[in-house]
């Protein structure tokens, strides 16, 4: 396959293609492109839409004065000018357009789709005003769909500066996104780099990994594929590789593109070949829950960190940082970070304490919108986004309609005085923690845990969201879907049962489930470990030779 920098100095097209697989160096890549003598000089852009990613690349390119790194959406507000976000957004505006019209409507998949009827960017446009502050008021998904419509209809503001735009990740982009990189190419050269075998947002973000699918077969574009992984050890390519060809036997992956290698670099880097000769089994522990899980899990990271910084002190090597990683279902992340605390493990939690819901909102979200409500508490969005807080679905509806038959009157001189004086009660007792204040009652210690719902919220709103404890084990703790752009030196898979992989409706097999446990083998750089927690034989096994694994019976 065609080196991507020959064919950015010899092809006169404008677009370029790539295959790249999990820890292919995608980032070595761009890099090579940006301080080539064709580059190093000129304006590039980099785009993608994972927060983490972006926030690697920042830092990767922090000094390259001329490369812009940026996620869509945030390219998208340099844009269209200074605005608000809000990530609830369109299922506010979609649940109210029920609650007014009738009708249903999901503003998330109509903005994931680049498609809204006139009167329903109508209604839209209506609430995101009654809703916003000072700043026009967007979410992440309308403000793509928004730069898009204003590019269309001046394609003289589609900027022309830049040289090169480079997209990662481009899988898992939805029409939307796939739009506004087709709007950009008008005036710039475009590298898309991705793998259909680790589109994760189908369902999500409505993501079209055929989009790849067919760009890479498209005529027009340049094709080029990173074959070597770098990330993982020999072990894990190998699985990896036994896994989608044993898929494929078995009827999935059908559409995925074929020529696509996934290799692993074998005397490229002898200190890897090192780390692959170290960890050359996948260890599995089945079938452990409980108390027993939570003890045999601690041990596992405690003796994996011992036994690697002696093997490092061993080999003078002077890289410090340990980096571990737990992928979990989302039900089970509260569980795993009290035992491993429980066990003596400093959990970096900043992940856990956004995602873990209470009545249907993040932890983080109820402070932001209180410290909102501390000075405006009349906000129109932040008692919106609280409703479910002080009312049933049915009253929420009845004040939303209230509201908008009143020429969209405030939420707050609608609401009954009753919920008026507890929500003034509310932010009161917020105003208490946040400044610290040991005078809380007990009414309002008991009203505080009824409305935040979790351990330990009361110091990390005071402290933050840092992780603390010096010289500590660090555990990071996320989702397998969280988990595209990360990697860690140990990472253990908790959760590889048959109930966690197969398709809840069918008890089957998925493309998306294959291409999911995929991505969580490929987060590991030196070892990885996988526990199921019923099942002592999980299915998804059955696709990798057994000579890979390693069961550890507990």
């Amino acid at each position: 396959m065609a080196d991507i920098l020959e064919l950015l100095k010899t092809s006169k097209k404008r677009l370029f293609v790539g295959l790249a697989g999990p820890g292919t160096g995608k980032t070595y890549t761009f890099r090579k492109i940006i301080e080539s003598n064709e580059y190093k000089n000129k304006q590039i852009l980099i785009l993608s839409f994972i927060n983490k990613l972006i926030n690697d690349l920042q830092e990767d390119f922090e000094n390259c004065k001329n490369v812009t790194v940026s996620t869509l959406h945030a390219f998208a507000r340099q844009q269209i000018g200074d605005v608000d976000f809000d990530e609830d957004l369109d299922k506010i505006i979609s649940e109210d357009f029920f609650y007014i019209t009738g009708k249903a409507v999901d503003y998330e998949k109509k903005f994931f789709e680049d498609k809204l009827e006139p009167d329903e960017f109508s209604f839209y446009k209506g609430r995101k005003n009654f809703y916003k502050n000072q700043k026009s008021l967007y979410s992440f998904n309308s403000i793509v769909y928004a730069l898009n419509r204003h590019f269309e209809k001046n394609p003289g503001k589609i900027p022309g500066n830049y040289d090169l735009v480079l997209i990662d990740e481009f899988q898992d982009f939805n029409k939307s996104e796939y739009e506004l990189i087709k709007l950009l190419n008008r005036k710039s050269r475009v590298v898309v780099v991705g793998d259909d075998d680790q589109s994760l947002y189908c369902g999500l973000k409505d993501a079209v990994p055929n989009q790849i699918r067919s760009l890479y077969r498209d005529k027009n574009a340049e094709q080029f594929s990173i074959d070597y992984c770098f990330r993982c050890t020999s072990v894990i390519v190998n699985a990896v590789n036994d896994l989608i060809t044993n898929a494929k036997n078995s009827g999935f992956l059908r559409d995925r593109i074929n020529e696509k290698k996934f290799l692993y670099p074998t005397g490229v880097k002898p200190e890897k070949d090192l780390v692959s000769n170290n960890f050359d089994k996948i260890d599995f522990i089945p079938a452990v829950c409980g108390d027993k899980l939570m003890y045999e899990l601690s041990k596992a990271i405690k003796n994996d960190v011992k036994e690697e910084r002696s093997r490092r002190e061993k080999n003078n090597d002077k890289e410090n940082s340990i980096r571990i990683l737990i992928i979990t279902p989302s039900y089970f992340k509260k569980t795993i970070y009290e035992g491993l605390l429980k066990n003596g493990l400093n959990v970096v939690e900043f992940e856990l304490f956004s995602d873990e819901k209470t009545n249907k909102m993040k932890h983080k979200k109820i402070i932001n919108l209180f410290r909102t409500l501390s000075t405006r508490k009349t906000d129109n969005l932040s008692l919106r986004n609280l409703l479910p807080l002080y009312l049933e679905d049915d009253d929420i509806k009845d004040l939303i309609v209230k509201s908008h038959k009143l020429a969209d009157k405030k939420i707050w001189l609608c609401l009954d005085p009753k919920i008026q004086k507890q929500i003034e009660k509310d932010i009161s007792i917020f105003k208490k923690v946040k400044k610290n204040s040991k005078k809380l009652e007990e009414k309002e210690l008991i009203r505080f845990s009824k409305v935040f719902n979790t351990k330990n919220v009361l110091s990390k709103l005071i402290h933050g969201f840092d992780s603390v404890s010096k010289n500590a084990i660090e555990v990071e703790i996320t989702t397998l879907m969280s988990s595209k752009g990360l990697s860690a030196d140990f990472v253990y898979y908790v959760g590889v049962d048959d109930k966690e992989i197969l398709d809840k409706k069918s008890n089957k097999f998925t493309n998306q489930k294959i291409c999911e446990f995929l991505v969580g083998l490929t987060r590991a750089k030196e070892k990885l470990t996988l526990i199921s927690m019923q099942d002592k034989n999980p299915k998804i096994l059955d696709f990798l030779d057994k000579s890979y694994i390693k069961t550890i019976n507990v």
